[in-house]
């Protein structure tokens, strides 16, 4: 059996049991204020019937939040009774804002979308082949070349509230023998970029690739010194009032996932399961 199948069953046995509802509940006694950051890269239209439902959970059971929302729970500042939420895309992918955005506006929610900046700028005959080179998960219509969101449609989700942050230019994973001429390169030019497309301060950055061996001390330094405020990893933790906002947490998510495994997910189990690795990421970046 498959480690995914394993945690489908144990999703759907706690779900059935109430542990997962149990523990949502603990959760938001034991850390409140609270929030969590869930990501996820694809919204191909066969999975948003199971992408609705799961929306419609989180709107019965958090607040959608953005750039000053974060910001004000870092300080302690949270007049809402339920925890917040922040609903990330990686890879900058046209999927969810053609799919899966009408449904999150629907429901009263706002994304956070992470783009590498040099998949939008490449043209959409070779954009097939930029993914399969930086190990971007290909999605777009069948017999559409195009799978990158274009700048005009990055404009316009800005514009709709949505959040635009840096995923590096090229979807490059932070490993430690990485020149460092390159990191600098990735973490500050897609800043630059963005900021030049959109008019105004891009303070968010999201690391690429999750696994402990894409994070290091010089990338963190570099992301520091380009003046973003936030930065977002994938070891799975709540966001309180005081947490770095250099290291928030993500816990994935994708669109296809039955609603019980979306519970399990962000039951905490996952935060117990990715705490040795969470802390020594924390280490290596603080």
């Amino acid at each position: 059996m498959r480690p995914s199948d394993v945690k489908l069953r144990l999703a759907r046995i706690q779900d059935a049991t109430g542990i997962n509802g149990a523990l949502l509940w603990l959760q938001r006694q034991v850390f409140r204020p609270h929030a969590r950051a869930i990501n996820y890269h694809a919204a191909h239209p066969a999975h948003m019937a199971s992408f609705e439902a799961q929306v419609a959970w989180y709107a019965q059971n958090f607040v959608s939040i953005g750039v000053q929302g974060l910001l004000d729970l870092q300080r302690g500042v949270w007049p809402h009774s339920r925890p917040g939420l922040i609903v990330s895309f990686d890879d900058g992918l046209r999927e969810p804002y053609d799919h899966a955005v009408p449904i999150l506006e629907r429901y009263g929610f706002r994304a956070w979308f992470f783009v590498p900046t040099t998949l939008v700028a490449t043209p959409p005959a070779d954009q097939r082949a930029f993914a399969v080179r930086h190990e971007i998960a290909d999605a777009a219509p069948a017999g559409d070349p195009r799978i990158a969101l274009s700048w005009d449609e990055i404009r316009d989700l800005d514009r709709r509230g949505h959040v635009i942050g840096s995923h590096t230019c090229t979807h490059h994973r932070m490993v430690s023998s990485t020149p460092r001429e390159t990191v600098r390169s990735e973490i500050l030019d897609s800043k630059r970029l963005l900021e030049t497309q959109l008019g105004h301060e891009v303070p968010v950055f999201c690391w690429v690739g999750g696994e402990e061996e894409t994070y290091s001390a010089e990338a963190a330094a570099a992301i520091r010194d380009a003046g973003y405020r936030i930065a977002f990893q994938t070891h799975s933790f709540v966001i309180r009032p005081g947490t770095n906002l250099l290291q928030i947490q993500r816990t994935n998510v994708e669109a296809l996932d039955p609603l019980p495994l979306v519970r399990f997910q962000l039951s905490g189990f996952m935060d117990v399961f990715s705490s040795g690795r969470r802390r020594r990421v924390e280490r290596l970046t603080a």
